[in-house]
């Protein structure tokens, strides 16, 4: 191994339900904005600690994404991946802010954002998709 290379590159990994009032999508047009204030998490050192059982640091996140725009449609149904959806490219602004103990972490305002790539749409796959 490379001593030069982090073998644990650092990255975001949480998952909780949000209510759903925190996402408003209208897919076919290109928008949608998914928001949540003060959300607390738990944060740990990396991948390996967060498996680990232990604890974390107590943490809170706060942040909203904006989809908008329609600059390609994109269809696809694969039978044999069983896997068919409808999505539309465009573009996405966001911001964030996170507190962990006493650090304090914010993104520039939202309308400073800008996106290379963004895409928004519906899928089907596994028990969800029609079998013909």
């Amino acid at each position: 191994m490379n001593p030069g290379i982090n073998p644990y590159p650092a990255g975001l990994f949480w998952t909780i339900p949000l209510p759903p009032q925190s996402v408003v999508a209208n897919p076919g047009a290109g928008s949608a904005v998914y928001r949540a204030t003060n959300i607390e998490i738990r944060n740990f050192v990396d991948f390996n600690e967060s498996l680990s059982g232990q604890p974390g640091d107590p943490a809170t996140v706060s942040f909203e994404v904006r989809w908008s725009g329609v600059d390609q449609r994109v269809s696809i149904h694969d039978k044999d991946a069983a896997f068919a959806g409808q999505f539309v490219r465009g573009r996405a602004q966001m911001q964030w802010s996170a507190v962990v103990g006493d650090y304090h972490f914010q993104s520039d305002p939202i309308n400073t954002s800008s996106s290379d790539f963004a895409e928004l749409g519906t899928m089907r796959n596994g028990t969800f998709f029609p079998r013909e």
